[in-house]
């Protein structure tokens, strides 16, 4: 009799994480079948063949790309070689990507650049604020922009013990930014079984010198963030969920959620 209990319980529990699996490949269209498209007017650009994975411009149409990310899950076009920050000039016919420099004593061994956010002081001074991953670990490193030597002089690293598995980043005023955890785990397999349990345990963060908190939760997998031009919204991309959130900013940078919507109607919005 307790065998038969036990060989039910497994069915049961087989049972219940096929159906979970399946809904996770309907989230993710996994078996959506993918025919090749020729893009128009488009063309690889030289010195991103390993990719890039994030972009922020300049009103002046200069372009930060951030590449080289080397991140669990993810396959990696140059495995020996450090992430760098690319300086483009979109104003140009044919533009061309430019690595920059990085002075002032960082580790550019151990540069793992992710999600980048440009923000200009009152005095017109560029700084970039690069989410790293040194060890597979989250930081956030401060550069300033040097525009007449096209290079990055390193300010500073923040690092806090929320973050972690940091996605991207927006930022409101100096050293204040909002930030996204794309998972919770960061083990490559409990991640997987994260996104096909859809435990929904990552968050969007506030972070600023004088305080550090949560300021929204309940995403499966927050990814890329940005704010509305008059910093009234901020809206946020769930990727396993396959829709955006657009919160409400309050004066205490806690988020309230007015909407929720999917890909296609944020493209819309967007």
């Amino acid at each position: 009799m307790g065998k038969l209990v036990a060989l039910v319980l497994l069915g049961v529990g087989l049972s219940l994480v096929g159906e979970m699996f399946l809904a996770f490949r309907e989230r993710v269209n996994a078996s959506r079948e993918v025919e090749p498209v020729e893009p128009e007017n488009c063309h690889l650009i030289e010195e991103l063949e390993s990719g890039s994975e994030d972009i922020d411009i300049l009103p002046s149409g200069l372009a930060f790309i951030s590449s080289g990310l080397k991140y669990p899950g993810m396959p990696n076009f140059a495995p020996d070689e450090p992430g760098k920050i690319f300086l483009m000039d979109l104003n140009e016919q044919n533009p061309r990507a430019q690595a920059l420099e990085i002075s002032g004593g960082f580790d550019k061994e151990l540069f793992n650049p992710h999600g980048i956010s440009i923000f200009i002081d009152k005095d017109n001074t560029v700084y970039l604020y690069v989410v790293n991953h040194p060890h597979m670990k989250s930081t956030v490193e401060i550069f300033k922009f040097e525009e007449q030597q096209r290079s990055l002089v390193y300010l500073k690293t923040i690092k806090h013990e929320l973050l972690k598995s940091v996605n991207d980043i927006v930022v409101l005023g100096p050293e204040q930014f909002y930030a996204t955890r794309d998972h919770y785990f960061t083990n490559s397999l409990l991640s997987f079984f994260e996104m096909i349990l859809d435990l929904r345990w990552t968050y969007v963060l506030f972070y600023s010198p004088r305080e550090v908190k949560v300021v929204a939760k309940g995403f499966c997998s927050a990814n890329g963030i940005t704010v509305s031009a008059d910093q009234k919204y901020v809206y946020v991309a769930d990727v396993a969920a396959k829709n955006i959130h657009i919160m409400e900013k309050h004066d205490n940078w806690d988020l309230t959620q007015l909407k929720e919507t999917f890909w296609q109607d944020a493209i819309l919005i967007l």
